[in-house]
């Protein structure tokens, strides 16, 4: 006749090893609580210990202190950055980017372990927009796996003290589980901040002192708008083929602001929204843009530059160029009013984007400007491309401008007024700084 043991009988035969491992795996199989505090292993009190009869006593030494990470979850980081001095946003082992020092920021916080700063797959680390050498960033979005506390404000305090002054976190918001800001980034808006003496038409008026009219400001406003729409932008980037599907591009809108005098530099600002850009893209419409207006390229050549025949586009400079915002639509619309996600929006932080905006990125971009004459002396490389064919060319390219006799070649030299009456005129117009 078999009996049947009962549970306690049968726990009462196990024995002590196999019930302490148990009690060890009960522990164990317990969940990390989403809290971000260190533990402390508390030394033991010396132990006397009799040893050949007598009794030594035997230091205790303690536990390391060891991090307990919160629990891994997905957040956008709403931030900005001055491009001067890195070599671009994305990680690049060895050199100076953007995301070296928000990764390398991370990590010293604790926000996310050392295992992953080098692996940015496991953090399913994206940019929303990437950006090149030297560009800076107003307001760009970076999504990221985290192991962040409860108290995010804190977070960002933290993590702001972790980095230079030249890069700043304006918030970090929970996100879904699947939130990447490249793909859910709906459009995005550039700022091309341009010297107005690169419109001017003549060599006589290019220098510091000079100011837009309002028939120059309007030309340049009404030729951008050709740019406007979907456009094969292959002459427009580089290293792709002619029938490259990549190399159309759609642009939503082209604004230009009134002018703005900085000490004694104008600048007009350029806004460019589109869905999303190429390589150079950017770049090189301003710099067709300045061909024409300064009759260098003939008006013709915007057309031919739409062609699948390679043509002759100028580079502008990159010092002027920033990604301006990054915008979340399509996102918002999803989950911004679930009632569980907050929306990825920029108006709670826009004073404080002006400002570090201000400071940071256009002032910059002025004191560069200034010292260097970086827009005045790429104007100077204008004369090498190849626009016209032919004999016969315009008086700007030849130096026979009637406008001057002056060589404004030099930088010392640009920033004087030519010697006739209308450059005299213009070094009257009014110079008071402006934000």
């Amino acid at each position: 006749m078999m009996t049947t043991e009962s549970p306690v009988d049968s726990e009462l035969k196990r024995s002590p090893c196999e019930s302490e491992k148990d009690s060890k795996r009960s522990k164990t199989d317990q969940p990390d609580e989403e809290a971000s505090e260190v533990i402390k292993t508390e030394p033991t009190a010396d132990k006397n210990i009799e040893v050949n009869g007598s009794t030594e006593t035997k230091d205790s030494t303690t536990t390391p202190e060891r991090f307990v990470y919160p629990t891994k979850k997905k957040y956008a980081i709403m931030m900005g950055f001055c491009g001067d001095g890195y070599r671009g946003m994305a990680l690049n082992v060895g050199v100076n980017t953007i995301e070296e020092e928000l990764i390398s920021a991370l990590s010293k916080c604790n926000f996310i372990k050392p295992e992953n700063a080098r692996e940015l797959g496991k953090m399913y680390f994206q940019r929303a927009s990437r950006t090149d050498k030297g560009v800076s960033a107003a307001r760009q979005v970076v999504s990221s796996n985290l192991n962040l506390g409860p108290d995010l404000k804190s977070a960002v305090v933290k993590l702001n003290e972790a980095l230079p002054n030249d890069i700043v976190v304006y918030d970090i918001i929970k996100a879904t589980k699947h939130f990447d800001s490249h793909k859910f980034a709906s459009s995005r808006v550039y700022e091309y901040n341009c010297p107005s003496f690169a419109m001017a038409p003549t060599l006589g008026d290019t220098w510091s002192g000079y100011r837009i009219t309002p028939e120059v400001l309007q030309n340049v406003r009404d030729f951008l708008l050709n740019f406007v729409g979907t456009k094969n932008y292959y002459n427009y980037t580089s290293n792709k083929s002619a029938n490259d599907p990549s190399c159309f591009r759609y642009i939503r809108s082209i604004t230009v602001s009134d002018p703005v005098v900085v000490e004694d530099i104008e600048y007009i600002r350029i806004f460019l929204h589109g869905d999303s850009f190429i390589y150079h893209q950017i770049r090189k419409i301003v710099g067709m843009t300045i061909a024409v207006m300064r009759n260098v390229a003939p008006s013709d050549h915007l057309e031919k530059s739409f062609q699948k025949e390679r043509c002759d586009v100028p580079l502008a400079p990159g010092l002027g160029l920033v990604l301006d915002e990054v915008k979340m639509t399509r996102y918002n619309k999803k989950f911004g009013k679930d009632g569980m996600h907050t929306p990825l929006e920029w108006e709670p932080y826009e004073e404080t984007v002006q400002d570090f905006k201000l400071k940071h990125i256009l002032g910059v971009i002025h004191r560069k400007e200034k010292a260097e004459s970086t827009m005045f002396q790429w104007l100077q490389t204008l004369k090498k491309h190849k626009f016209y064919t032919g004999d016969v060319l315009p008086d700007i390219l030849t130096g026979d401008s009637k406008s001057t006799d002056n060589d404004t070649s030099s930088k010392e030299e640009s920033s004087k007024p030519a010697d006739n009456s209308e450059s005299n005129e213009s070094s009257k117009a009014a110079e008071n700084p402006s934000g």
